[in-house]
C-alpha cells in the first residue's frame, strides 16, 4: 500500500505559517505612545471647554430659581400670612400657627453657588411688588426682573 510515512516532508509552500508571521506583527511602542499623546491632547482640550458649559447651566439655574421656585415660596407665604416675608429666612418659620413651613431646609434658598438668595420687599426693581436675586461669581446679577 502506498501510504505517507509520518516522517514525510510535503514540498508544497506552508501558507498557514507565511499568514500568522503577518498577524503576529502588531503597533510598536511609539505608536501606541503617540496615539495615547493625541488622546490626552484632545480630552484636555474638551474638559477646557466644558468649564463654561457647566456654569452657564448654574446661571441657567439660578434663574429658572428666582423666577419659579422662589417666587412661589414667597407668594405661598403670603397667601398664608397675608403679608410678605422680611427675610427669606421667614420661609422657614410656619407664617401663622398650627401651619407648617412654607420651606423645611435651608439648602433650597441657596443658590448654585451655595450662597443665599436675597430677597427685598418692597422691591427697588419690582416696584409693588419683591426683588428676588443672586449675585454670581464672577458678579452678574440674576433677578426676577430680568423677564426671563
Amino acid at each position: 500500500m502506498n501510504q505517507p510515512t509520518p516522517n514525510a516532508v510535503s514540498s508544497a509552500p506552508n501558507a498557514v505559517s507565511t499568514g500568522i508571521n503577518k498577524a503576529i506583527r502588531g503597533f510598536t511602542l511609539i505608536e501606541i505612545l503617540i496615539v495615547l499623546a493625541l488622546i490626552g491632547i484632545v480630552a484636555a482640550l474638551s474638559i477646557d471647554g466644558l468649564g463654561d458649559l457647566f456654569s452657564g447651566g448654574q446661571e441657567d439655574a439660578a434663574q429658572n430659581w428666582v423666577n419659579g421656585a422662589g417666587k412661589q415660596y414667597v407668594e405661598l407665604y403670603f397667601l398664608k400670612a397675608r403679608t410678605y416675608p422680611k427675610s427669606l429666612n421667614d420661609l422657614m418659620s410656619p407664617p401663622k400657627a398650627g401651619m407648617d413651613p412654607v420651606v423645611k431646609k435651608a439648602s433650597a434658598l441657596l443658590d448654585p453657588w451655595n450662597n443665599q438668595y436675597q430677597y427685598k420687599y418692597p422691591g427697588t426693581k419690582n416696584t409693588g411688588d419683591f426683588d428676588l436675586w443672586t449675585v454670581t461669581p464672577d458678579g452678574k446679577t440674576i433677578g426676577n426682573w430680568d423677564g426671563s
